[in-house]
């Protein structure tokens, strides 16, 4: 089956615009979503197990960029289900190319880029995504520069250059090394693909919901993820609508739980205190790299998504979310990224309060072994008794 790519539609004021040529944002400056004609859309005509099973509702009407994506495991958490007294699931991104959830933007933000002519891909990245673009890059033979900044894990600083990308490191963060990666794309008259400011990385991202929805056989009551630009959480609630436009799942969508570490979290800030979002006033303070956001692009249309779904965005300590890492792996034999255990610490602080619902879905966006250096001492002590039994210190809002 082929795309059935529509148009594309501001997230802000619904102007419609072709998507048949490079559009970054709307003349307005909103989000640009891809529409597609779910009229002709034929659940019996899904092919394959990978991301590319969902091509009717992907926008990319060319020839298909692949790395072997493949469906990941949607993983029962028998320990962990117990201890809350809800049925926890953990949808397990680590096994995608280059080690996380990253590479489904990646790749059809690639694919869809070199179909519209491109030759050249700048993005900023906080780390994970630039090394995913290089790998889908390479594949794709299009070049890709990559900015960041200049305290971003090494691991993904090589990941770029050993996949021959053009890495820049900016002083800085992750909103520094986004003003130059536009610098970058206006110079060059390179395709920008920073979060949010093209419409393709977001579809990529959605099949995980996708896959998701057909693995568990329905929504689960509740979506704990992590959100650092928040893309994620917005493809989440794409996802669930466009199975609804198509008639293809017509059940109620989860609850959108984020969760951001309390060393960086503005979204949880402005949604605690339903104000304007605001910059983190610090310099971000967390091991997990990727939620190293202190100015989300698009917080406002991310806070809501997350409101519209019932859901609510919650703040974890550091030394929980690096002690959620160890205990997720010990109790239940998944190595997960700080930014995945994230969701742990979050759901367990839920259950203790009583607001954790069932079935639950834990989302990993990638393999902790990307992060084993970072792991290895210096790191705050461990919690005395499991947290995850008596969680102690995250916010629920």
């Amino acid at each position: 089956m082929e795309s059935l790519l529509s148009h594309l539609q501001c997230a802000r004021c619904e102007r419609e615009l072709d998507a048949g040529v490079v559009q970054n944002r709307c003349p307005c400056g909103g989000t640009l979503f891809a529409r597609y004609h779910f009229d002709r859309f034929d659940a019996g005509h899904l092919e394959g197990s990978g991301l590319w099973r969902y091509r009717q509702l992907l926008p990319v009407r060319g020839e298909a960029l692949s790395l072997g994506e493949p469906r990941t495991p949607l993983l029962a958490l028998p320990v962990l289900s117990e201890r809350w007294g809800a049925e926890v699931w953990l949808k397990d991104d680590g096994g995608l190319q280059g080690g996380t959830f990253k590479a489904r933007g990646a790749c059809i933000g690639v694919a869809r880029a070199r179909e519209l002519g491109a030759t050249e891909v700048v993005l900023p990245s906080a780390g994970n995504a630039g090394g995913a673009w290089s790998l889908y890059g390479a594949r794709a033979g299009l070049r890709v520069a990559v900015t960041m900044a200049r305290s971003a894990p090494r691991t993904n600083q090589i990941e770029v250059e050993l996949a021959g990308g053009d890495l820049e490191l900016v002083e800085g963060t992750i909103a520094d090394a986004g003003a130059r990666a536009q610098e970058i794309a206006r110079s060059r008259s390179a395709y920008l693909a920073s979060t949010f400011s093209e419409p393709y990385r977001l579809e990529g991202k959605k099949s995980a919901w996708f896959e998701l929805r057909e693995q568990l056989g329905r929504w689960p009551r509740t979506l704990v993820l992590p959100v650092g630009g928040g893309i994620a959480a917005v493809a989440a609630s794409k996802a669930v609508e466009e199975m609804a436009g198509s008639s293809w799942a017509t059940d109620e969508g989860p609850r959108i739980v984020g969760v951001q570490p309390a060393g960086c979290a503005p979204l949880v800030e402005a949604f605690e205190g339903d104000t304007e979002v605001r910059p983190w006033p610090v310099p971000p303070d967390t091991i997990a790299a990727g939620l190293r956001v202190p100015s989300p692009s698009e917080g406002a249309l991310v806070l809501e998504r997350v409101r519209a779904s019932g859901g609510s965005m919650v703040a974890v300590e550091e030394r929980d979310l690096v002690a959620a890492v160890g205990e997720l792996a010990a109790a239940e034999g998944v190595l997960a990224c700080p930014e995945g255990a994230a969701t742990v610490a979050a759901a367990a602080a839920l259950a203790r309060v009583g607001r954790l619902e069932g079935p639950v879905v834990l989302y990993n966006t990638g393999t902790g072994a990307k992060y084993l250096d970072a792991l290895d001492g210096g790191l705050p002590e461990a919690p005395s008794r499991s947290f995850l039994q008596e969680p102690r210190s995250a916010r629920p809002l």
